[in-house]
């Protein structure tokens, strides 16, 4: 366009002199020439100049802006997956989704709804507790009842009160909101839904809703990883038939416990007759009879004993805190439990003997195992079905 212009001043100019030489005129007339051609053409080709420098810068701003917007957003993943790393549980990690969505806006108020083991029902499992959180939480009760959850994506209601609104979001208070639903989703299973709410005025910008969908994307992630590990570990801690503590585990926390010198009792019980008992009612009831003892045992005995089914019919206890006396009673009462299952008829009779040592009949659990074996073997000898101390009681 400057180009054109140059050239048609200097076409100007020429024809005006030109001009001025055949026709008398007054000596500035080609100078008024030039100027009058030069001022309309500038005037004619400025205006589109003008008008694409502006959209050119604006096409600039909006690509600064749209690159700042993905820096920022990337930032935010990124520490969202450190933070997240660093959850060593399933509270945990909705401990930093909670605070990470609200690092997105002080006014965003969000819940977290997790399906429960059936995953027929939906319960709150965390929430944010900020003053400009809305205090009403989400009623939805089924995974089903979720409209994100049975779509499958994110959902935003611009206002509450509109018809097509979600009905979970009429809130009793009658305060209008807006809100964004996300479902989480674990190895493509819904599993849950992330609630976030705010006041209708404040809708949710781009920006805060590619930020809630990075949360929920990383937090279903998150506890998929947590599950595995978990069920991975109780694979790798428990007995597959029982469900108790398998010898290698127990033998891990006995060394604990004598590492912090703390003293404990130890039961080494055998079931009674138990090949008999295979022989004669087959490997399904032998079966069946380990799994009601390990049944007894867990109910009967406290939280912090120690339960292990030690190989084949061999079970080992070990409790912290009691004496040999005082572990031989309480063992005592699983063998009462044992003989009233037995008594209801829904499996074959059989009882249970053990020997009883304590952390003063032996320095090691290779010792203290030894000697419970002896007053095991005694207990068999002396007609079965009771429990034998060791030396110290």
């Amino acid at each position: 366009i400057i180009a054109l212009d140059v050239a048609w001043v200097v076409l100007v100019s020429v024809a005006s002199f030109g001009i001025s030489g055949a026709i008398v005129v007054g000596p500035w007339s080609p100078v008024a020439h030039v100027v009058v051609s030069g001022v309309a053409l500038f005037v004619l080709t400025a205006l589109p100049m003008r008008h694409f420098l502006l959209r050119q810068r604006r096409e600039v701003e909006e690509r600064e802006e749209l690159l700042g917007s993905e820096c920022a957003r990337r930032c935010f993943e990124s520490r969202l997956v450190r933070a997240l790393d660093m959850a060593v549980d399933e509270p945990a990690a909705l401990g930093v989704a909670v605070s990470a969505v609200c690092s997105l806006s002080p006014t965003i108020g969000v819940e977290v709804l997790l399906a429960d083991s059936s995953k027929a029902h939906l319960a709150q499992a965390a929430r944010s507790e900020h003053d400009g959180a809305p205090a009403e939480g989400c009623d939805v009760g089924t995974p089903r009842s979720c409209p994100a959850v049975r779509q499958g994506h994110a959902i935003r209601f611009d206002d509450s009160q509109e018809f097509d609104a979600c009905p979970h979001l009429r809130r009793p208070s009658g305060v209008p909101v807006s809100a964004v639903c996300i479902p989480i989703s674990v190895m493509g299973s819904s599993v849950g839904v992330v609630h976030a709410v705010r006041a209708r005025e404040a809708s949710f910008a781009e920006l805060e809703i590619a930020g809630l969908s990075a949360v929920t994307h990383h937090l279903g992630a998150r506890i998929g990883l947590l599950t595995a590990m978990r069920q991975s570990q109780l694979q790798a801690n428990t007995d597959p038939l029982t469900g108790l503590l398998n010898r290698r585990c127990l033998e891990h926390e006995v060394r604990a416990l004598m590492h912090d010198d703390q003293a404990f009792a130890l039961v080494l019980a055998d079931l009674d007759n138990f090949k008999v008992l295979n022989d004669t009612h087959g490997h399904d009831a032998g079966d069946r009879a380990l799994r009601i003892f390990a049944r007894i045992l867990r109910d009967t005995l406290r939280k912090c004993d120690l339960v292990c089914r030690y190989g084949g019919e061999e079970f080992l206890v070990v409790m912290p805190g009691l004496t040999a006396g005082e572990a031989a009673s309480a063992f005592d009462r699983v063998r009462m439990e044992l003989d009233a299952a037995a008594a209801g008829g829904q499996m074959p009779l059989f009882t249970v003997s053990a020997g009883v040592v304590d952390t003063d009949d032996g320095a090691t659990l290779s010792e203290l195992v030894t000697i419970a074996d002896r007053c095991l073997m005694r207990a068999k000898a002396d007609g079965r079905n009771r429990i034998v101390t060791g030396p110290s009681s």
